[in-house]
């Protein structure tokens, strides 16, 4: 089983950087996609340990887990040092024999195409989604929530915590599509456009720069946005 990978990063059409990061290796191969934390300070330095930390680490033969913790702790120390907090959500897509595991921090998310169906395969750890789960607001409440933005889980953020990480497993099927994406394109495009768009583009590199553009020309895009298409072959 073979991945096709490609992705696509913008600051957006508000944010004056982009604090998202993201990066793909076919040899492993793995995925990874963080979004700094923008009400934090120096979120792309988060992002950016998130992505070289993770994809070092699975070189190395590391876990996807030991090596989102390994970055968890160097953010740590970084923040200690400059006196500065930072936090970055995660999203890891790889591949073992057959199947494949998707981890996470935060709400960075991963889709699953097959059949012509887009899924969620992540849950958010966010304050809306708390709310969600409590029955106090509703799906359709949450996407206008003034809080929405607001996560309860982050790389970096948990001083004194051992960090908390979800996984789910996907027994792959050949032609599945994966999209991983920051919340700057799941907060922002709506979930039939996004599955529009994927089904429209075969190739992974157009697929993840239609999402961007798709996100700056029909939304506020209001945040950085980010996005990983994947294939499997």
């Amino acid at each position: 089983m073979n991945l096709d990978m490609a992705g696509a990063t913008h600051a957006g059409n508000i944010r004056d950087h982009n604090e998202d990061a993201f990066g793909v290796d076919e040899a492993l191969p793995a995925a990874v996609l963080a979004d700094g934390m923008g009400g934090l300070s120096h979120g792309e330095v988060a992002s950016e340990t998130v992505v070289t930390r993770v994809m070092e680490g699975l070189r190395n033969g590391d876990s996807a887990s030991a090596a989102l913790r390994a970055a968890h702790e160097e953010i740590l120390r970084v923040s200690v040092g400059a006196a500065q907090r930072m936090g970055s959500t995660a999203v890891i897509v790889t591949r073992s024999e057959g199947r494949l595991t998707i981890h996470w921090v935060g709400d960075s998310r991963a889709y699953l195409l097959r059949g012509g169906e887009l899924r969620l395969l992540t849950r958010d750890h966010s304050l809306v989604q708390g709310l969600i789960d409590a029955g106090a607001i509703t799906e359709t409440e949450a996407e206008s929530h003034p809080n929405r933005n607001v996560v309860t889980r982050a790389v970096g953020i948990q001083d004194g915590e051992q960090l908390e990480i979800d996984h789910v497993d996907l027994d792959a099927r050949s032609g599945d599509r994966l999209m991983i994406c920051s919340d700057g394109l799941h907060g922002f495009l709506p979930h039939a456009r996004i599955a529009a768009l994927l089904q429209e583009h075969d190739d992974n590199q157009k697929a993840a720069s239609a999402l961007v553009e798709a996100t700056l020309q029909e939304t506020e895009a209001g945040d950085n946005v980010s996005v990983i298409c994947v294939t499997v072959a």
